[in-house]
């Protein structure tokens, strides 16, 4: 990576960041509010329940939505509130020590990969979408494979020869994730749009 790349990377990488938690720990927020008004009300029409497909009340009354016996969302919540943090003091220029860093790289990996399960329970078990995890899994991408290039272009993580594509083609890589999430999408609910 080019000394200017890695300029921009350190300039916009903290913002991406801190912005995408945001979204994240309000879309978050949102599902333990909509959860709450379907727990008082189970027969309430939730504001995100938009047709047949994307049905956050299926989605948060299914058991999948409560993995550990608490609602995912509150995870999401925690998640990008720890993702912000690290996002703010990436823009205060806070030098930390390594394992701070890395500890924000270990966060990020569990994003994703919650992310990406739940994306596939959702479509392949739940048979519904939440508005809300859309939200969550949109965001999910950048923060982890830009970060993964931003712990690698600031040396708090080395570079396996598989992180070379990826930080060489970091943008390419997520249209791409997005382009697969969105064809498997409209496979999944082939019938209902087309």
């Amino acid at each position: 990576m080019s000394r200017l790349a890695e300029k921009t990377l350190n300039k916009w990488y903290p913002r991406i960041l801190t912005l995408g938690a945001i979204i994240g720990l309000v879309a978050s927020f949102w599902q333990v509010v909509e959860r709450i008004t379907m727990l008082k009300d189970p027969g309430a029409a939730l504001s995100c329940n938009l047709n047949p497909v994307i049905d956050c009340g299926s989605v948060l009354s299914n058991r999948w939505a409560a993995l550990f016996g608490f609602p995912n969302a509150l995870i999401g919540i925690v998640m990008f509130t720890i993702l912000m943090t690290f996002g703010l003091a990436m823009l205060a220029g806070v030098k930390a020590r390594d394992w701070f860093w890395k500890a924000f790289g270990v966060v990020a990996l569990i994003l994703i990969l919650f992310s990406v399960w739940f994306f596939g329970m959702s479509l392949y078990v739940i048979g519904k979408v939440c508005l809300f995890c859309i939200f969550i899994w949109t965001v999910s991408v950048p923060i982890f494979l830009y970060g993964i290039d931003w712990l690698v272009a600031n040396k708090h993580l080395g570079e396996p020869k598989f992180l070379k594509a990826l930080r060489r083609y970091h943008t390419e890589s997520v249209v791409l994730i997005y382009m697969l999430a969105l064809a498997l999408y409209f496979y999944r609910f082939r019938t209902y749009y087309f």
